[in-house]
């Protein structure tokens, strides 16, 4: 046989097994994140109906009086920093400004799904906190900082930044290219929903329990805001005539990308 067709040949079986390949992770990877959804949505349902019940669980005490006991002072000027952000009104006015940014720089789907993950995650915890009616931990049990009159769980400052800034982790990881900022960014932006749990924790406005419930909210909050995205994306690429390919870019485009976690 002709040997250039033999070596085209092994390309074409190459690039079809590496094709494989990466279907194959892109299924794994799928599959575990909607396992975590699933996961999620099964732990939140559990805590909010034992929530209703019980004030507090043993653990909850004995985690927020370790979390307490151990908290160096000069911890509390950072981690009240992290959560004066989910504050209104500076938080109207921090997540107000991210959307006019994006809108104002051509990027309207991902100012308005910003905007439902912020809105609707706080209005999540506005709807379900009533509902399970869970009293706030008390001075008498643990160090209380500020007390506050609604309900503990789930913590809405551990749902709303969950939400918010999951959905900017996942931007960047879509629309920034060079490596090095996109990592920065991501660090930066995962910071403030690693340490608010804490902060709520070692300030007695929650139990442990209540942000253990706040990150699942949050996330489950957070995956249907990329799944919208997902599905604004596709429809505004159907609009304009542009495919979307597999690897997250539209033909024609430099810049729109699609979610691919996802999709499956």
């Amino acid at each position: 046989m002709d040997p250039i067709r033999l070596v085209e040949a092994a390309r074409t079986e190459a690039v079809a097994a590496q094709g494989e390949v990466s279907r194959r992770a892109r299924d794994l990877i799928a599959g575990r994140y909607y396992l975590a959804v699933a996961l999620a949505a099964v732990g939140f349902a559990v805590l909010a109906l034992l929530a209703r019940t019980v004030w507090y669980f043993p653990i909850d005490l004995q985690v927020t009086r370790a979390i307490q006991d151990a908290s160096p002072a000069w911890l509390d000027v950072p981690l009240g920093a992290i959560t004066w952000i989910g504050f209104p009104p500076q938080s109207n006015i921090i997540f107000g400004t991210i959307i006019v940014g994006l809108f104002l720089i051509g990027r309207r789907l991902e100012a308005a799904m910003f905007a439902f993950a912020a809105a609707g995650s706080a209005g999540l915890w506005y709807a379900i906190n009533p509902l399970i009616d869970r009293p706030r931990p008390t001075p008498d049990l643990v160090e209380v900082a500020i007390q506050i009159p609604t309900g503990s769980f789930p913590s809405g400052h551990v749902v709303n930044l969950t939400a918010i800034f999951g959905f900017l982790i996942y931007l960047t990881l879509l629309l920034v290219f060079d490596t090095r900022v996109r990592r920065g960014l991501v660090a930066l932006l995962a910071l403030p929903i690693a340490v608010i749990g804490f902060a709520r924790i070692e300030d007695g406005a929650h139990w442990p329990s209540d942000v253990l419930a706040g990150y699942m909210l949050g996330w489950l909050w957070l995956a249907l805001t990329i799944y919208l995205y997902h599905l604004g994306q596709h429809w505004l690429a159907a609009r304009r005539g542009h495919g979307v390919t597999h690897t997250g870019r539209r033909a024609g485009s430099e810049h729109d990308v699609e979610p691919s976690l996802s999709t499956g």
